[in-house]
């Protein structure tokens, strides 16, 4: 199992501007259940891996500060985790 879970990290790492830019583009979304899973990942990265979410930094505190006003109590308690 560990094994696994070190391949795993690898290869996301690997495919991490993939994984960025599939976030911002599911940040639009109109669900709000997606909206608060794409700042639970924000949020994930910022606190395991700040340096991958560095570049986008600008963007990804934008959208945070965004989305904290959301309709959605969900969405918008998630984001303030960031």
């Amino acid at each position: 199992m560990h094994l696994f879970s070190i391949l795993a990290k690898t290869a996301l790492y690997a495919s991490m501007d993939k994984y960025l830019h599939g976030l911002f583009d599911l940040a639009n979304d109109p669900a709000a259940e997606v909206r608060k899973l794409v700042c639970a990942a924000f949020v994930q990265l910022i606190e395991v891996r700040p340096s991958v979410l560095e570049p986008h930094m600008k963007n990804a505190i934008e959208y945070m500060l965004q989305v904290n006003k959301d309709t959605d109590d969900e969405a918008a308690l998630e984001a303030c985790e960031f």
